[in-house]
């Protein structure tokens, strides 16, 4: 089980006055004074390439509905050990609202969170509404909110031992099936997130053998519907070298609405998307690659003039060829 730690935020003033004035909360990073705080320090520090996984934070609003606490509860079983479950209210937080960020920013900044998901329930306006969003330097990056379909909603546990055969903290194959997730920028944008929040640690190689669930995302025509599945992987003997793959699903499984969205700042964007040039490598010139492993190179080669160029001949040639022009 994932251990629930719930921390205090500090008291937020909702007035409008308060909401022109920049509030931003940074917690002080102190000198480290023995060689295992510079350890910790260094650990936590940023890097060049982030090879970990990203840690989700799962909170709740002020009213949170039994259909958002089975869900904060399986995605918390999805990301098991890679995710920071809070289990007190949270009424100041409202990630679309000026002001309404501050709590959520210090808790990231608390709990080393790169993600997040925010359960809210407001029975008329927002029903069962969860939002998925990102941190870039402690502050929200960007954020997707969904309305889940309480009616159609389907927790692991109704499935039963489907999951018995996954490992926990496994890389899941996602697929996204839909060409709105192309066309729509505001599903083109929940796509960015959900790949970010279920993708895991990020590795050089995969043993296809170890991938044992897959995350199904469907977009719907109508650009607002999104199905969520998840099923479990099963190799079977198919008389062949390749295994047969049978998916059972394993939840959980829920229908929901998209909503608001809220997309990066341009100047924002810029700056997460730079890449170090260190890392970049330099391509080579007159090489090309094609597929996994072939590679296709240019060569130079001189103009060759066949008939200008002087034939080497034998001294046996040279002297019949005096006499025929004598």
């Amino acid at each position: 089980m994932v251990a629930a730690v719930s921390i205090s935020a500090p008291e937020t003033n909702t007035n409008d006055s308060s909401r022109n004035i920049s509030q931003t909360h940074h917690l002080a990073v102190k000198a480290a004074k023995t060689n295992k705080g510079k350890r910790a320090i260094e650990k936590n520090a940023p890097r060049r390439k982030e090879v970990a996984a990203k840690t989700l934070m799962l909170l709740h609003g002020a009213v949170t509905s039994e259909v958002l606490k089975s869900l904060i509860n399986d995605l918390s079983q999805m990301k098991y050990g890679e995710n920071h479950k809070m289990n007190r209210k949270n009424p100041g937080i409202r990630p679309f609202e000026g002001g309404g960020e501050v709590s959520l920013e210090f808790f990231a900044e608390k709990s080393h969170s790169a993600t997040f998901a925010f359960a809210n329930h407001q029975k008329k306006k927002r029903p069962h509404a969860i939002t998925f969003g990102r941190f870039y330097n402690h502050k929200i990056y960007d954020c997707v909110e969904m309305m889940v379909n309480g009616e159609t909603f389907v927790p692991i546990i109704k499935f039963g031992n489907a999951a018995a055969s996954t490992t926990i903290g496994s890389k899941p194959c996602m697929m996204f099936l839909g060409d709105k997730f192309e066309t729509d920028a505001n599903l083109r944008q929940l796509k960015n997130v959900f790949a970010d929040v279920f993708r895991g640690r990020v590795v050089s190689r995969i043993n296809l053998k170890g991938i044992d669930r897959a995350i199904v995302i469907t977009a719907l025509e109508d650009g607002k519907t999104i199905l969520f599945r998840q099923f479990a992987i099963k190799y079977k003997k198919s008389g062949t070298r390749l295994p047969k793959v049978h998916l059972e699903e394993m939840g959980p499984r829920f229908d929901a609405t998209l909503g608001r969205v809220k997309l990066p700042p341009p100047d924002v964007e810029r700056e997460a998307m730079r890449v170090d040039k260190t890392l970049v490598k330099e391509e080579k010139a007159n090489a090309l690659s094609q597929g996994i492993s072939d590679k296709v190179g240019k060569i130079y080669v001189h103009k060759q003039t066949e008939g200008l160029d002087e034939i080497n001949r034998r001294k046996s040639l040279k002297g019949g060829l005096k006499k025929k022009e004598k």
